[in-house]
């Protein structure tokens, strides 16, 4: 049997960004490879779909991502990340230990089960799932259910929640742009200050979304901000990296044209050149009533608690499995005992939860 809780803690130490993940990659095919009945399909990204055919019918499919995040890690463990800068803060590490032992498992039982396992690269904001659905693979298997987990460190381990219908939010990235002229500090007048258009639009953005929105409904929020290139220099350039996250497509819209119309007003102002890219985006998560029934039936004999959802502004890209198949996605509680949630650089899930993941995603097999 698999040490599942020391392969947790060697994922944990090498993570990596979204398509990069190829040491994470061979790691886990050098585990797969351990296995017999088991079919491995590779992608021209770093991902990995294991096929398990050993029944009739339509396919069920288990999905965990792979990625981690851009962060230094704080925890004091004693299998911290080897890769400054570099962290799996969103517990992805859980995940695919979670995925590996369900596989072992499997196998072990002799299902008679058509099942696939998707160890998904790039689901931190650089669309991996898209990516991975576009091969062709996929026209090979009629899947019948997706299903995927993901930790909370609010909740303890030994407990499931989830929500049917809208569960985590649309969730599309963007870049807002300002060119404007350099000039020397000492005479701004011959320039046109593109850093000034970047705050005023940022403070003009905000006022008009806290008079337009309710809070628990949107958000759209600012992360990163870049200009200039000296100290002694009016800035030519400004970027705001942001996101944007809602329930509705028209809520998405009308996000999209307070942003345009902000744009425009600081542009005015400050006579810089605006450019709004819109980058990653993922639809919303969108639960399947029968397979969320299916959960709580099948979990009321395991000795794990159920607990109702609400929806969050949270995005996830399974988003795009749940709506071609139909899918159902649900917390994990990872509770170590501390405060510290996802993308924390303290986040550190409880490894006992690898054991209740395995569980639950048995009994949905």
């Amino acid at each position: 049997m698999l040490n599942l809780y020391q392969i947790r803690k060697e994922l944990h130490k090498i993570p990596e960004i979204g398509l990069q993940e190829f040491k994470t990659k061979k790691f886990i095919i050098n585990i797969l490879n351990q296995f017999k009945n088991l079919k491995i399909h590779e992608f021209d990204i770093p991902g990995i779909l294991v096929e398990f055919s050993n029944g009739n019918g339509k396919y069920k499919l288990f999905r965990s991502d792979m990625d981690a995040i851009s962060v230094f890690e704080e925890t004091d463990c004693d299998f911290q990340s080897i890769h400054p800068g570099r962290m799996h803060a969103c517990g992805h590490d859980i995940h695919i230990t979670i995925l590996i032992g369900l596989i072992e498992k499997v196998i072990h039982e002799k299902m008679e089960q058509n099942l696939l396992f998707l160890f998904q690269p790039a689901e931190e904001g650089l669309g991996g799932a898209q990516k991975i659905l576009e091969s062709e693979i996929w026209d090979k298997f009629e899947i019948s259910e997706a299903y995927a987990l993901h930790v909370n460190g609010a909740l303890p381990v030994g407990t499931v929640s989830t929500k049917p219908g809208i569960f985590f939010a649309d969730t599309e990235e963007f870049h807002v742009c300002f060119e404007g002229k350099s000039a020397h500090v000492a005479h701004p007048e011959k320039g046109h200050n593109a850093l000034a258009a970047g705050v005023e639009f940022y403070q003009i953005f905000h006022k008009i979304m806290k008079e337009s929105f309710f809070e628990d409904l949107v958000i759209c929020e600012f992360g990163k901000m870049n200009a200039g290139t000296v100290v002694n220099a009016i800035a030519a350039n400004c970027i705001l990296e942001g996101t944007m996250r809602s329930y509705t497509p028209n809520d998405k819209k009308k996000i999209k044209t307070l942003l345009k119309q902000s744009t425009e007003e600081a542009s005015e102002k400050h006579k810089a050149k605006p450019k709004i890219n819109y980058l990653a985006s993922f639809i919303a998560v969108n639960n399947d009533m029968v397979l969320y029934e299916k959960l709580k039936q099948r979990i009321s004999d395991l000795n794990v608690k159920f607990i109702p959802a609400e929806r969050v502004l949270t995005g996830e890209d399974f988003g795009f499995f749940a709506e071609k198949y139909g899918g159902l996605l649900f917390w994990l509680g990872a509770d170590q005992g501390e405060i510290h949630d996802l993308h924390s650089t303290k986040f550190l899930p409880d490894e006992k939860a690898i054991d209740v993941g395995i569980k639950v995603f048995m009994s949905l097999i």
